[in-house]
């Protein structure tokens, strides 16, 4: 069994240290976590050989599947060191291909800043209303009057954000723009009133909402669970590389202008992520390589066929590389490229609603079967590949799947036991939408790292809380505090 480690900074007023939780799939077919390591991030910058030296004394260099990490310089230069020295001793799959991968989350965070930016004007004003707003009994009863007056009485009123959870800012701003009228009529009722938006500031809020609605969405998806499987990131990290090519042509010129630094933080990810991801979702029955295909021919065109090729190499190599026979497959694929996803038995696939992202795919996929008859000799991976498709189905259990298909697919389950299991994203599901850090409080910011290291990692010993769907509308303080820990006294 591989492990797939992540690296979390955990700052305090006077040191930095960063934890190494290890992600392997249980054996119970559910994924799990657990903290291996607490590395003196301090003492990491001098010495960078320490980034190789905690994975050593734990025994899992010869176990490394891949590094999630943040988008950090500090990291690059630890992934390096670290990947270096791993393909020396030759410990990593496909030359070191699958090692990399940088935190969705955080990238997805730091590409909706560029968003942020842009309405910044009015989320002040809207912010300074509410403000107002609080400020007396007889304000917000205008505003109340002012809402009244507008037939607005069903419509939410606005909260306050906390500006380093941007889910909270686009909430406030997506609770705000049906009350623009009431806003209006409040400067006109009030004189007192100063903080109005502009009917341009509006305009562009409400462009720029509908943009960022489409992270919100995303985000929300795939921080749904404690644990989201690696396969569940492809699908929204393409829809959004798709709508940004929608916005790089949009009529608005500041869409256009947001939509350049945007694009450029995604691709620099995309381009180091994009490989582990599709293996990922090659690895869900569901889809396998049609959703590969589809998504790579939507992006890429006429040159989508290449990165498909890539994809589909890559699987065949890291096939071979745990112990599987390729040779029928390779006879096969010569005469044959994509029939493993054009194959089909199962032409019933339910077609979902409009607001299934996925269901212009099942379109697609129908439209690709064919009765085609293949070759009686087959290699597992080709077996797998030119299965129907398995029906998608909300709340369809991967982990479980590959558990009870495993004496099938013996070699394909060990590649989904160790791809599936990396997280892709370093946060919390509860932190995923934070754009702050994790914080170790100044009460105990005074423990030495060895007693934090302790802490921390006997903390898998305590009884996993149930799982529970997140709720991100929730206003949590920015300081995620570590749960081992506050059973010391203060």
């Amino acid at each position: 069994m591989r492990n797939a480690v992540e690296r979390n900074l955990l700052t305090s007023p006077n040191r930095r240290m960063s934890s190494l939780p290890s992600n392997p799939t249980g054996p119970s077919s559910t994924a799990d976590e657990n903290e291996i390591a607490i590395l003196d991030s301090e003492e990491e910058e001098v010495k960078e050989d320490d980034s190789c030296k905690k994975p050593r004394e734990k025994k899992l260099t010869s176990k490394l599947t891949s590094v999630v990490v943040n988008n950090a310089s500090s990291n690059d230069s630890m992934v390096k060191c670290l990947k270096s020295w791993l393909l020396d001793k030759s410990l990593l799959n496909l030359g070191g291909d699958l090692f990399h991968v940088r935190c969705s989350a955080h990238i997805l965070n730091l590409i909706v800043q560029d968003g942020l930016v842009i309405i910044g004007k009015l989320l002040h004003k809207i912010r300074k209303t509410l403000k107002y707003l609080k400020r007396s009994t007889s304000s917000y009863q205008k505003f109340e009057n002012a809402i009244n007056q507008c037939k607005m009485k069903n419509k939410k009123r606005v909260g306050m954000d906390v500006q380093n959870r941007w889910n909270s800012t686009f909430l406030m701003l997506e609770t705000a723009l049906p009350l623009k009228e009431a806003f209006c009529h409040l400067e006109q009722m009030d004189r007192n009133y100063k903080f109005n938006p502009s009917k341009n500031d509006w305009k562009v809020a409400s462009v720029v909402h509908g943009c960022l609605k489409k992270f919100y969405e995303a985000t929300y998806h795939f921080s749904g669970s404690i644990f989201p499987t690696a396969n569940v990131f492809f699908p929204d990290l393409c829809n959004l590389r798709i709508k940004m090519r929608q916005w790089e042509v949009s009529e608005h010129d500041f869409i256009r202008e947001m939509v350049i630094p945007m694009k450029a933080k995604f691709e620099k990810y995309w381009e180091e992520c994009s490989l582990v991801l599709s293996i990922a979702v090659v690895l869900d029955p569901r889809f396998k390589l049609a959703l590969v295909e589809y998504y790579y021919n939507d992006l890429y065109g006429e040159g989508g066929e290449r990165y498909v090729d890539r994809v589909r190499n890559a699987i065949a190599d890291l096939f071979v590389e745990y112990g599987g026979d390729l040779t029928p497959f390779l006879s096969y694929v010569g005469d044959n490229i994509g029939e493993g996803i054009s194959s089909c038995g199962n032409k019933n696939i339910d077609v979902e609603d409009d607001d299934d992202k996925l269901s212009d795919f099942d379109k697609w996929y129908q439209q690709s079967c064919s009765s085609t008859i293949l070759a009686s000799q087959k290699s597992e991976l080709q077996s797998y590949l030119n299965e129907p498709v398995f029906p998608r189905k909300d709340d369809f259990d991967i982990l479980g799947w590959w558990k009870a298909n495993s004496p099938k697919f013996p070699i394909l389950s060990k590649m989904a036991h160790d791809i599936l299991a990396i997280p892709a994203t370093t946060v919390a599901s509860e932190s995923t939408f934070s754009i702050g850090g994790r914080v170790i409080d100044e009460t105990r910011a005074a423990l030495l790292p060895d007693v934090v290291e302790a802490l921390i990692t006997t903390g898998d010993w305590l009884p996993l809380k149930k799982k529970r769907t997140l709720n991100i509308s929730s206003s949590e303080h920015p300081a995620v505090e570590l749960s081992v820990l506050s059973f010391l006294p203060k």
